[in-house]
């Protein structure tokens, strides 16, 4: 029936312009008359109005809830999408000062290595410079222990050969025959000379 109505309507809409355009030629020719299709017709205008409705009724049934359903479906497949686009900020946000509190610690990890290196540098030099103090100190008390070994060694060799010096001294007195206190000038002048020696 809908097709019956479809063809009568084409039929119809074909009429009324081959009517329009004769009536617009005659329209222009009588000098102001309105054409056929802007002129009130009821019997069209019911027409118009009846396939109209018909058509909402069959896009209603047919298309409209696929649409409606597409577009919801859109709608939450935008949603979900959205939703997601906020999460994955919140995570990059959240992983970026994350990032950050590991960068602040690294760097503060790197001063206190650099300012532990320097520490450890200078106690490092100042034992190395009171290790070398001590040293030096060590080999100047050696210098002096042996210094010291030495003159006591030359002071013994001094005693020995005024000793025997002596004893030769008193033999060649002896032989001599002096006196005593002569004697006893003699080994003190030479005791002396051989000490300042």
């Amino acid at each position: 029936m809908s097709l019956d109505m479809n063809g009568l309507q084409f039929a119809q809409a074909d009429e009324a312009v081959a009517h329009s355009e004769v009536a617009a030629s005659e329209g222009h020719a009588e000098g102001g008359k309105l054409p056929p299709f802007l002129q009130f017709d009821p019997g069209v205008w019911i027409w118009t109005i009846a396939v109209f409705v018909v058509l909402l009724v069959i896009l209603r049934k047919m298309a409209w809830k696929p649409i409606i359903s597409s577009i919801e479906e859109r709608d939450k497949t935008i949603k979900a999408s959205l939703d997601q686009a906020a999460r994955i900020q919140e995570e990059t946000k959240r992983i970026t000062e994350e990032q950050n509190k590991i960068l602040a610690a690294a760097r503060s990890e790197a001063n206190s290595l650099l300012q532990s290196s320097r520490q450890a540098a200078d106690e490092l030099r100042r034992k190395l410079e009171q290790s070398a103090q001590e040293e030096k100190a060590r080999i100047v008390a050696s210098a002096q222990t042996e210094i010291e070994a030495s003159k006591r060694a030359a002071m013994s060799e001094l005693r020995k050969t005024t000793a025997d010096l002596s004893i030769q001294i008193a033999e060649k007195l002896i032989q001599a025959n002096l006196d005593e206190t002569k004697s006893r000038a003699l080994v003190d002048k030479l005791i002396n000379e051989v000490s300042s020696n």
